[in-house]
């Protein structure tokens, strides 16, 4: 038996979004809680259907100027696809985490629809980076 729908309730529709994120955490951190600070954001980044395409670690790095009296900041990068919801609420619990000394989230989907095939944009992912790793490696044996 379906069960009736209450006045002013609709079928929510998640429309799924592609993302670029990066985020700077503090370099003092330790490995360990520099991980545990971002499991929480990307346990929202696959809420509501979403998911991580790929992750980029680009490490400890020296800072040009301090940030919140910090010197080495530690780059991660993602691109990923979720619902607009969870970015909201991932930019507001960023702006109060401690941790996270700056970060940025672009949208980079060209889709009005909000239709992602989440399957045929990680092997367009993974193509693009074999496709970069032969030209490098191309470039060394000139």
């Amino acid at each position: 038996m379906l069960a009736a729908k209450t006045i002013g309730e609709t079928d929510k529709v998640t429309m799924l979004r592609e993302y670029d994120f990066t985020v700077i955490t503090k370099g003092e951190l330790a490995e360990a809680d520099a991980a545990k600070a971002l499991a929480g954001y990307e346990a929202l980044m696959a809420l509501e259907g979403g998911e991580i395409l790929k992750k980029e670690e680009w490490g400890n790095k020296k800072l040009n100027f301090p940030i919140k009296k910090s010197f080495r900041g530690y780059y991660t990068n993602y691109d990923f696809v979720g619902a607009p919801t969870s970015v909201a609420e991932m930019e507001r619990l960023m702006r109060i985490d401690d941790n996270v000394l700056r970060y940025i989230v672009m949208r980079t989907d060209t889709n009005k629809d909000g239709n992602i095939d989440i399957e045929v944009r990680k092997t367009e992912l993974a193509q693009a980076e074999r496709d970069a790793r032969e030209a490098e490696a191309k470039k060394r044996k000139e």
